[in-house]
Order: structure tokens, then sequence, then C-alpha cells
């Protein structure tokens, strides 16, 4: 049985902060801006993890508009879905996931999602349940990129007598060498303080403990972790992102009100948006929360940069120094205590001139005022925020969001011979402008040819294949593409997708589950 498979490495993109070729996005362009998607643990824990309910979340991922707002990374969070055979190699568990990881992949892509896996350092996953990567990085990553993850987090438990630096690194060159782009998410809770060196090793990582335990949302704990993550604000970038834990929106524990404000402090901070609530049974409030495509885009902002407070006293902040990409900036008024505040923005607070003639526009009423001079009164009620955006212009465009109909291509050829086959993927982006045409990467093999046509804000690529000169066998190949946002001229993340051909053997057919 052959199997090809095609991968070429994107060098040489830079993020906006850190031009530094040590960056880990500098080798492969990925999360350029903050990752998004859904981890199941802050829900459901361990339990009942399966693939029945990870093909629930990819439906409801779609159904509620979410995919649509940018969520896309999904998957099993330890979820017990593979275990080690006697011959050291990692099997999925076929009781939990019939179809195998590899299948389960093939779901989540084939919907236009990426898939999302979960292993530890150590050597066992926190519940102990599964093995961890000690003493097998590189078969254990090779299997991780068999069965296509795009999105793997790395846990810190059982991990006695390692040193985070060196093993993360250790785990860094074995995804480098299994030769599937895979966006690295370090685990370790702050320990070791990746924020000094974890930009050349993945591409974000935690700064807190866990926000909280299975099924039930901590304010508490969200605001110790958003403090944590606040002073260090100077580590993030494209690329390279602090990341105080997954999204507690929608679960027991918190108001709508907490709901709204803790959203807006994860998008302020450029934290990674990856939600952990149960997608099937959301409240509109909830989704209205989670899918805000203005608050998202100061997330997803080109320059990625992290905002911080530039004013407190008492339980009132004021968070500024988010540059944006259209020249605007991101400010935050966050109500921390039990009765209203009264505050004043002042222009040279956030770093404008008291006689500049700003527009204010707010996030959360989606309404825009101005032009102002000196400042703007805001009140903001208790545990309550005002996300506001702030410029010389009344126009506020979004940054670009990508959606695609499918991040995988499959074609089966009955037997050998001189044929032609052609299938395309859909890809458009949500935001304001549209984008210059998508640029293939060179290196395909030769007998996938790829082409770009673009309509409006969207843009199709035709693949064809031609299997003149082909044996009996399978064939894999990753197609490449790469853009700039027009406005700022930044790269954007590296846009790819597997294209499967299959030479006379069985459709469906995986080489190992």
């Amino acid at each position: 049985m052959l199997l090809a498979t095609i991968f070429f490495i994107l060098a040489g993109v830079a993020g906006a902060q850190d031009q530094s070729p040590k960056l880990r996005a500098n080798v492969d362009g990925l999360a350029l801006t903050p990752p998004m998607g859904w981890y199941p643990w802050n829900e459901f824990g361990q339990e009942p993890q399966n693939e029945k309910l990870i093909e629930e979340i990819v439906d409801a991922l779609i159904s509620t508009g979410m995919k649509d707002a940018g969520y896309v990374y999904v998957g099993p969070d330890e979820g017990i879905c593979f275990s080690r055979g006697s011959d050291g190699k990692l099997k999925s568990n076929l009781e939990r996931y019939p179809s195998g990881l590899h299948g389960l992949g093939d779901y989540i892509h084939q919907r236009g999602l990426k898939y999302a896996l979960y292993t530890d350092a150590g050597t066992n996953t926190c519940s102990t349940a599964m093995p961890g990567l000690k003493g097998h990085e590189l078969e254990d990553m090779a299997a991780f990129a068999r069965w296509r993850a795009d999105y793997v987090k790395v846990d810190w438990c059982n991990t006695k007598g390692q040193d985070p630096a060196q093993a993360y690194a250790k785990i860094r060159d074995a995804q480098l060498a299994a030769g599937r782009p895979i966006v690295f998410s370090l685990c370790s809770w702050g320990e070791g303080k990746p924020w000094k060196w974890a930009a050349s090793v993945g591409h974000l990582w935690r700064t807190t403990g866990d926000i909280c335990a299975p099924g039930k949302a901590s304010w508490e704990t969200a605001m110790k972790n958003t403090a944590a993550n606040e002073k260090l604000y100077a580590a993030a970038g494209p690329g390279h992102w602090n990341d105080p834990d997954m999204l507690i929106n929608g679960m027991d524990g918190l108001s709508a009100v907490q709901n709204r404000s803790f959203f807006s402090l994860w998008c302020m901070m450029a934290a990674p948006l990856m939600a952990g609530n149960d997608l099937r049974k959301m409240t509109a409030s909830t989704i209205e929360t989670l899918t805000n495509r203005e608050a998202i885009g100061i997330d997803q902002d080109p320059l990625g940069i992290q905002g911080h407070i530039v004013w407190n006293e008492g339980q009132a902040e004021i968070w500024a120094g988010k540059k944006l990409f259209d020249g605007s900036q991101a400010v935050l008024v966050f109500n921390a205590g039990s009765t209203p505040a009264e505050l004043h923005v002042a222009w040279p607070d956030i770093g404008d001139a008291e006689s500049a003639a700003l527009y204010v526009r707010n996030l959360w009423t989606h309404r825009t005022t101005g032009p102002h001079r000196g400042g703007i009164a805001v009140r903001v009620a208790p545990n309550d925020v005002a996300l506001l955006r702030i410029s010389k212009s009344n126009a506020f465009p979004l940054p670009p969001v990508i959606v695609a109909d499918s991040y995988w291509l499959s074609f089966h050829a009955p037997h050998p011979g001189k044929q032609k086959l052609t299938g395309t993927i859909m890809v458009k982006t949500t935001g304001s402008s549209e984008l210059p045409l998508w640029k293939v990467r060179l290196g395909l093999p030769a007998w996938l040819s790829v082409s770009v046509s673009k309509h409006g804000k969207q843009q199709t690529f035709t693949n064809t294949v031609r299997t003149a000169g082909l044996a009996n066998g399978r064939y894999h190949a990753i197609v490449r593409a790469g853009n700039v946002e027009p406005l700022s001229h930044l790269p954007m993340s590296a846009l790819y997708y597997d294209v499967d051909l299959d030479v006379g053997g069985t459709e469906g057919d995986h080489n190992g589950k």
C-alpha cells in the first residue's frame, strides 16, 4: 500500500509585535490570531465524552452560528479516547469512538471545522486514564498526525522530575518531525513561566490554574485568572498567546452580566476563545454573547496586542493599550464592585491628545456616538463592563474571520489509468473587507493541481486530480495557502486542508483508526 504525504513549511511569517525568527509561528504560520473553538472539560469533565457527544457539539457549533463567528477547533479533552498497544503505539478507543480517531477527524473536517485532541507531557494524563507522551514523543506525535489533528493541548500532570521547557521542546521537535501543521497548546498552568520561553515552542501557553471544576463556573477563580494573566501582556502577540484557560460562558454559576463581562475581558486580553459549555443547551443570551462579532473582532485583531489596565481605583478599572488594525483602539471599563460606578475615560489616559475628536462605539449596544473631545463619561453597573472601540473615524471595520465549507477532500479512482477528478473547497471571510486572492504554496505533488477564483468575499479552491502514471494505493497531500489582511498588510494564519486520493482501493477506508 502506497501512502504519499506532502507537507511544505511556510517560513518567514512574522508577528506584528515580535519579528524574532525564534517564534514557532514564524515556521508554520499558524495561530496568528488567538485560536477559537470548543473543548468539553469545563462542562463535562471525563464523562460523558465520546464520539456521539463530539459530533453533536460539532453540529451545534454550526447551527448556533458559532462556526460562522470563528470557532473552528473541536474535539475530546481527555475523554479516554486512546490507549497504548503492546507495540508501544497509540490506538483509538473504539468503544467510545467507534469510527476511530481518524474517522472522528474526518467528520469534523468535512463540516469545515478543525480537529483538536489532548495528551500530556508526563507518564499519564491527569485522570491517569490515558498514557502520556513521556518516552513516546515521536510515535505519539506521528499518531496525532496520522489522525489528522490540527490542534493539540499538552497537559502537565504526572511529570515528576521533568523540566517544562525541555519536555515541551522535545514535543515540539516530535510534532515537526511528524510533518503536519498543528497548533501546539502548552498547559503547564504557568509552571516554569512559559511566557518567558514558550513562543519558540508552541503557539499558546496556560498562565494559570484551571478556571473551574467540571460542571460549574467560578466567578472568583475567573477574576483571579484575569489578574494573573493581565500582568503578562508584553509576552503576547501573533502566534504566541497567553492563555488564562477556556471560556466559562453559558455554564452554571454566572449571571448574564458576568457572562458578558467575562467574554469582554478575554477578548481584551487577546486570549484564546475555547468555549467550554454545553452548546446543545445554550440560551439566546449565551449565543448572543459568544457570537458577538464586534467583541470577537477585538480578540481576533491582526495586530495581536493584549490590552492591560491603565487606570484603577477601588474595584473600577480602565483597560487600554490595545491598538487595532484600522488605527482605532479598544478600551474596556470594568466595574468589579457591588455598586454602580461612574468613570471618566480621558483621552490622554489612553494615549490620545485631549483635543482629539474621537468617535466611540459600544460593542455590546452596537451604538456609535461622537465625536467627543477630551474624553467620555461611562456608567457601569456592578460586575458589568463597557467594551468600547475609539477612533478618529465613525467607521469601525471588522477584521477577517475565515470560514470554510470543508477542510477535507477525498477522491476515489476505482482503477489505475488516466482519470481526471475535481473537487472544490469554498472559503469566505466574515470581515468587512474582501481579501486578496489566496496564494497556494508551491510543491504540490504531480497528481494534484489547485486554482483559486474569487467572487466578493468568497473564494473557491478548485482541486484537480490526474491519476495517469499512479499505481494502486493511497495518496495524501496538504494544500496550504497564504494571504494578508488588506488594511494592515499583516500575514493571516495559514490556511490548509487535506486531500486524499485512493487509487484502486475501497473508498472510505482509513489507513488505520
